[in-house]
């Protein structure tokens, strides 16, 4: 045997695994530090599903986004990344717009909210669509 394989450096053995590791970490970091709290309020969002799916229930009833988007679908995690959340009142009032899928196009849903008591109250629940043409579906106002 070698005494070259014997006498490697810590860094020789262990590159392979500590280059890869180290890149992941600062990727992290750098999304953390970019983002601040946003990964945190889209989290709360997503923690709370109640909030976007309430909303959803009363836009899947309107008659007129049904004859524009169809069928609306269930919003997923990637849905809430589409828009924008802001809280507000310690977080017992938010604003949220989030991507909404239906059988025959995609929107936004602009959502205005207030929590009391653990529930939440609608103040504003509008369906904006950009194509074919620009339209705004009010659900609440």
């Amino acid at each position: 045997m070698s005494t070259d394989i014997l006498n490697k450096n810590w860094w020789s053995k262990n590159w392979k695994w500590v280059f890869p590791t180290t890149g992941i970490l600062s990727c992290i970091v750098l999304f953390f530090m970019m983002t601040g709290d946003a990964t945190l309020r889209y989290g709360a969002v997503y923690l709370q599903p109640d909030l976007v799916e309430n909303a959803l229930l009363k836009a899947k009833k309107n008659e007129q986004v049904i004859e524009k988007i169809g069928a609306l679908k269930s919003v997923d995690f990637l849905s809430l990344l589409e828009g924008e959340v802001a809280y507000s009142n310690n977080n017992n009032s938010v604003a949220l717009t989030i991507g909404v899928k239906g059988t025959k196009g995609r929107a936004k849903m602009d959502i205005i909210a207030n929590k009391t008591n653990e529930n939440w109250s609608y103040q504003k629940i509008t369906i904006r669509i950009k194509k074919p043409t620009k339209e705004t579906i009010k659900i609440l106002e």
